[in-house]
Order: structure tokens, then C-alpha cells, then sequence
């Protein structure tokens, strides 16, 4: 059982990564250095509780408001760049946040120990779930419900007319310019509302980990935050679920190869992306579950 819960947990995070990255692609823009606004969300909430006293809630808004407004002073730097230049300056914003933390001390003495960050030993003892007797299934119910409120937002914005005006910057940006539409607000926007959402699940993941090394925010996880979403699809906020869940299937169900693992993993990979080039769930996937919705409730919603 521990076990589960903390694949759920893991997962739970990983989601939140997938979201992130969905939510800039929505206006046409790939980004792999989610993995930086991660780290900064995972060590501001870690210092939060852990040096200042807060309690968490405040503490992962905290880490999750400063990447947002991180990712609203990057998102205009971004602009002036697109496709692969784009993945690259996003790549650079990820390492330069990763080598500041082998940069960052920041260290006070609790209970007789030292604790905060200290360079490229890391960050350790985060232990408020420990101190305060969290056990392993009260932080799957807090990831479960923080996920849960994330996704709805996300199915909110989807039928928004903000929604609407995103995709539609996506879709064509001169088109949308030409429509009235703020493109630059909209593409700033996204950046800061994936940011904020990457440095939510960053304050849990920290939590949870109770320790924090640079090397947990390099190229890899914003490499696999970017394939939840490319594999998933962006034709709803469902499609970074399905990644997730693509991911995990594969990484679970191949553990019994062994060190054979990671080519068939590779081969599945490649293989899915032929199958289905737009995701799992694309626009046609999910223009066709709202029409079932649609039918399926609306006569309900009739009767009533």
C-alpha cells in the first residue's frame, strides 16, 4: 500500500509538470524549462516552512506566486523567439535557475540543526509533514486535492472565453492579432499561469522528498514534462493526463525487462508518436467527447 500511495503522489506532481507545459503550448509555444519555475516553487515553499515558520498552505502559495511572476517577466524575453530558439532560451532559463541553486546558502540553526539550502549539498531536513504527523496517505489526500482544484480551474478556462482566446492565439497568431486579441498578454499570461501551476507541484514535491539537489531540475525532467503534453495532446486539459498515465503504464509495466527497460520505453515512445503525431487526445478526440457529454446530459438538464 505504501508503495501506491507514493507512485500516486509521484504522479500527482508529474501531472501538475504536464499541465504546466500544456498551458504554454495552448498558444503555440513549446517550453522546456517548466523544470526551473519546479525548482523555484519546490525550494521558496521548502524555505518557507522550514526557515520562516509558515504554515504549508501559505508556504506552497508562496513558491507558486513567485513563479508566476518569474514566468511573467520570462514570458516576454520569450516572445521575440519561436520553435527550436524557443526551446532553447527556455532550456537556458532551466539551467541558469538550477546552477543558481548550487549557488544558493541560505541556512539557519533549528532545534540544534542546520537547515536551508547549502549549494550543491543540497537542501535537507524539510520535514513538516514528519513534524506535524503527517503519515504518507494525508499527502496523497493533499496532492489529490490540490490536483483535483488544478483540473478544475483547467476545465473551467477550457469553456471560458479566455479558453476560447487562447487556443485561438495558438491556432494563428496574426489571425488573432487581427480579431482584437492581446497576443502578447495572452502568451505572457500562459507563461506565468504554467509557472504558477509548475511551482505549486514544486512546494509538494519538496514537502514530500524532504530534501532537494540541483540535479533533480536538469534537462530530463523538463525533457519528460514536455512529452506528457506532446504525447497526451493539447486538445483538452485531459491530454496531459493521458501522458502521465501513458508514461507511468510503460514505466511500471516494463519494469520486469530490466536494463532493457529504457530501449523498448524508447521504442513505445517513437511508436506513438508515428500512431497518433497530435497526441492521444487531440482536437478531433476531444471535440468528440464534449459532443457525448453534450448528449448525453442534456436531456437530463431538460427534464429538469
Amino acid at each position: 500500500m505504501e508503495y501506491l500511495h507514493a507512485l500516486l503522489i509521484q504522479t500527482g506532481f508529474h501531472l501538475l509538470l504536464g499541465l504546466s507545459v500544456y498551458t504554454v503550448g495552448l498558444t503555440g509555444q513549446i517550453s522546456f524549462g517548466q523544470q526551473g519555475f519546479y525548482a523555484i516553487g519546490a525550494y521558496l515553499a521548502a524555505i518557507g516552512t522550514t526557515l520562516w515558520g509558515m504554515p504549508l498552505v501559505p508556504a506552497l502559495l508562496l513558491g507558486a506566486l513567485v513563479s508566476a511572476g518569474v514566468g511573467f517577466v520570462i514570458g516576454f524575453p520569450a516572445l521575440r523567439v519561436k520553435g527550436l530558439y524557443l526551446a532553447i532560451a527556455t532550456f537556458a532559463f532551466g539551467e541558469i535557475v538550477r546552477l543558481g541553486l548550487i549557488n544558493l546558502y541560505y541556512t539557519r540553526t533549528v532545534r540544534g540543526i542546520e537547515v536551508g539550502p547549502v549549494g550543491a549539498e543540497g537542501f535537507r531536513h524539510i520535514s513538516y509533514f514528519n513534524d506535524n504527523g503527517w503519515t504518507t496517505s494525508d499527502v496523497l489526500l493533499l496532492v489529490t486535492v490540490v490536483v483535483l482544484l488544478v483540473l478544475a480551474l483547467y476545465a473551467f478556462l477550457e469553456r471560458s472565453r479566455l479558453g476560447v482566446t487562447i487556443r485561438a492565439v495558438g491556432a494563428d497568431e496574426l489571425a488573432a492579432s487581427m480579431a482584437g486579441i492581446h497576443v502578447v498578454g495572452i502568451k505572457v499570461g500562459a507563461f506565468a499561469i504554467g509557472a504558477f501551476v509548475a511551482g505549486l507541484g514544486g512546494g509538494l514535491y519538496a514537502h514530500y522528498t524532504t530534501f532537494l539537489n540541483h540535479q533533480a531540475f536538469g534537462l530530463s525532467l523538463g525533457v519528460i514534462s514536455v512529452a506528457y503534453a506532446l504525447v497526451g495532446g493539447f486538445g483538452s486539459f485531459i491530454g496531459p493526463i493521458a501522458g502521465v498515465l501513458f508514461f507511468l503504464a510503460l514505466t511500471e509495466g516494463l519494469r520486469f525487462l530490466g536494463e532493457y527497460r529504457m530501449m523498448i520505453y524508447g521504442a513505445i515512445f517513437v511508436l506513438a508518436m508515428n500512431v497518433r503525431p497530435h497526441g492521444l487526445i487531440d482536437e478531433t478526440v476531444a471535440h468528440r467527447v464534449r459532443q457525448w457529454f453534450q448528449l448525453r446530459f442534456r436531456p437530463a438538464v431538460g427534464k429538469g
